[in-house]
């Protein structure tokens, strides 16, 4: 087996590792590891822009206000001001380091003004992710198709990772600082704007090695996914789209959104639940895109995807689909959680900048304020080595685990848009009965499986305890907002399930003791 050191390990190429990466290479000595290519990460696939107050009559205050509204009750206020007063100086950072921004600002859902910046028209993400790339290349180490097994810890602090590679060979990395920036877990369903590798290995990881996670029944549903048919997507169509003048509308042309305030433009959850309804009985709702101008030259990804599947005119059928995780790795906005040398960053990681529904536009906003925090705060940070090498590793019974199609089948059923209880206690008693199977294996493909059942159980667990509903969450059978549970987040970690604690709960001083063990 091999062994290699470094002073910075990323786990992730993504948005988020990138920035990081960039902040600190010109001084340390930096890997980044991607499960797949360099290039696959949901951070390519991120249509949207990056929201900042920089309009004329805009102001930071405004852009925290949609975000909190949009987070209904549940973020946590300092953190968020500190993403939201920082959108001016991302961009320019970004700027600087060589991105090209389109001209003009886009708008929207549940934004006030228009503050969405854009490179490349609807690939953003794509944009950003390459530049970085770029600039990177020469003095960062990067590593392809190297899978994560597991993190490496000695006297209570995460010291590196354990890997494997497409040829089946193991590594060993020892790192002063481990950094999650592994995106998140939309492949726990069957429809999801998500990278094929988003199976929630990050969570997974962090859990197993004793960090707290927070937030885990708060999974966004982006409105509109492109159905290839009424059961399989076929990829994003972003909501700048709607806020460019496209509609919603059923087979007989009735607009779903036109009773609520902001009609097309409202929040994602809202948007979502109102397409579900709508699509019971086998009825289809589309998107009528006829009323964008310059739609080729606005949103050339989107015009590339509908004319793909042969759609003649500019309406096209759509669905709600898993989009983004709320939750995840508790951290703070430099990316510590609480295990000493595991940090994480981007969607990994639950800041509770983005509440019980993510603001648009936010997520590569908070993949690069936060990144950048957390580089310049390793930069200021002393390099502390481990003192002796150990593998600490586990095999799990592969054959046992359910397969990935099962699993979301089982998702779909009990954790889509609308929840209840009865299928959130059938899909517990589900997952819950496969625990102690999931650990580590050195089949990357087995490893998958345990990390997704691993995660399905937490996010089941998590929605089944949270008797409410508030923003993404929605429980058909507690459908209104509870008081009591307002400003409350439930903890998770080996030795304690759902435990409860203040959304603004400093993540390193998160204590979790006794209770129940998952693995």
């Amino acid at each position: 087996m091999e062994t290699r050191e470094i002073d910075v390990l990323i786990i992730g190429s993504g948005l988020a590792g990138m920035v990081v990466a960039e902040t600190i290479a010109h001084k340390l000595n930096v890997a980044v590891l991607s499960k797949g290519d360099i290039t696959d990460s949901n951070s390519q696939k991120a249509q949207g822009g990056i929201a900042a107050a920089i309009a004329a009559g805009d102001h930071w205050e405004n852009h925290l206000s949609d975000t909190l509204g949009a987070g209904d009750d549940h973020n946590c206020l300092t953190n968020t001001s500190i993403l939201t007063k920082n959108g001016q100086d991302a961009v320019k950072m970004l700027t600087d380091w060589g991105v090209s921004f389109d001209e003009g600002l886009g708008r929207e859902g549940a934004h006030g003004y228009p503050r969405i910046v854009h490179a490349g028209g609807d690939q953003t993400g794509k944009a950003l992710v390459q530049t970085l790339h770029e600039r990177t290349r020469s003095y960062v180490h990067f590593f392809t198709k190297e899978t994560v097994l597991s993190l490496l810890k000695e006297n209570g602090r995460c010291i590196g990772a354990k890997t494997v590679d497409g040829a089946g060979r193991m590594t060993l990395w020892y790192a002063s600082y481990t950094v999650l920036a592994t995106g998140g877990a939309g492949q726990l369903f069957s429809k999801t704007t998500n990278h094929s590798f988003a199976t929630g290995d990050g969570y997974a990881l962090a859990y197993r090695a004793g960090a707290i996670l927070r937030d885990m029944e708060f999974i966004q549903f982006h409105p509109t996914l492109l159905m290839k048919n009424k059961k399989e997507a076929a990829g994003l169509i972003t909501e700048a789209t709607r806020g460019a003048g496209a509609q919603l509308v059923t087979s007989d042309n009735r607009r779903i959104m036109a009773g609520h305030p902001q009609q097309d433009l409202a929040s994602r959850d809202v948007v979502a639940r109102a397409i579900a309804a709508a699509r019971t009985d086998e009825k289809e709702v589309f998107l009528d895109l006829s009323a964008v101008s310059h739609l080729a030259d606005r949103f050339p990804g989107v015009t590339s995807l509908y004319k793909a599947f042969d759609f003649k005119k500019q309406r096209v059928p759509v669905a709600p689909g898993a989009h983004f995780m709320m939750g995840g790795v508790a951290a703070t906005t430099e990316g510590e959680t609480n295990v000493p040398g595991l940090y994480a960053i981007g969607e990994v990681a639950a800041t509770g900048v983005h509440g019980a529904n993510r603001l648009a536009s936010n997520s590569l906003l908070e993949a690069v304020v936060f990144s950048r925090n957390l580089g310049r705060k390793i930069l200021n940070s002393p390099r502390i080595g481990p003192s002796h090498r150990s593998d600490q590793h586990r095999t799990a019974i592969p054959s046992s685990l359910p397969t990935k199609q099962v699993i979301r089948e089982v998702m779909d059923q009990a954790c889509g848009v609308i929840r209840n209880e009865q299928t959130l206690k059938e899909a517990d008693d589900f997952f819950q009965a496969y625990l102690s199977l999931a650990g580590i294996s050195d089949d990357p493909e087995i490893q998958e499986r345990s990390n997704m059942t691993l995660v399905a159980a937490l996010m089941t667990k998590a929605a089944l305890k949270r008797t409410e509903s508030r923003g993404s969450h929605y429980r058909g059978d507690h459908p209104m907002k509870v008081k009591s549970w307002e400003g409350v987040t439930l903890a998770w970690s080996q030795q304690e399930y759902g435990k409860r604690y203040p959304v603004s709960a400093d993540p390193t001083q998160m204590v979790v003791e006794g209770g129940l063990r998952a693995t």
